[in-house]
């Protein structure tokens, strides 16, 4: 029997001090609205994405439907350039494809070795993670890793948080986010 759905609380302008008293201690989802993310909410189109990150090989996810499932593995994996990628993804209809003019494409970034290393943007990406401003609600210790993601517009996906805090910063388009953890944090913009 499927969960009820919940509101999630949403907050504006959330300095540090009332989030660490007010809305962490809750452990409970939560919209953060209003926090300044650096200059990656008005840098970050199709064209500064392609021309800043460049031609680095990455590899993706390609699904013919926009319900990518990870249980039936309705999807590739396949390798591009990111400036590439990062233009089909845009796009709704491509001349150059995999599978069909019309495939989804989900870039979820690694570490060079993805079995040890930990995803992080200023590693893998670090020419667009000087963009990215990453609200300092926690000690510099407590920061694991920063997964980059990118999707094509209307693509569906699975989610899984792990058992520790997560936030998902999201810079452009919506999200639907069904939990069922409840240790997660959602900022946006």
């Amino acid at each position: 029997m499927a969960q009820p759905m919940r509101p999630v609380a949403r907050h504006g302008e959330v300095s540090r001090e009332r989030f660490r008293q007010d809305i962490y201690p809750l452990r409970k989802p939560a919209v953060l609205k209003g926090i300044d993310l650096g200059t990656c909410t008005t840098k970050w189109t199709v064209d500064y994405l392609s021309q800043t990150a460049g031609t680095k090989e990455v590899k993706i996810h390609v699904s013919t439907v926009p319900q990518m499932d990870f249980l039936s593995k309705n999807f590739v994996y396949r390798t591009l350039p990111f400036d590439v990628f990062v233009r089909r993804a845009a796009e709704v209809k491509h001349n150059e494809y995999f599978i069909s003019e019309d495939e989804k494409y989900y870039l979820r970034s690694l570490g060079e070795d993805p079995r040890k290393d930990i995803a992080d943007i200023r590693k893998q990406f670090p020419s667009l993670a000087e963009d990215i401003q990453i609200p300092e609600y926690f000690e510099k210790e407590q920061f694991f890793s920063s997964v980059f993601r990118i999707s094509s517009a209307g693509l569906q996906l699975w989610t899984h948080y792990d058992i520790m805090d997560n936030f998902l910063i999201q810079i452009t388009g919506k999200k639907e986010l069904y939990c069922t953890i409840l240790e997660m944090h959602h900022i946006c913009i």
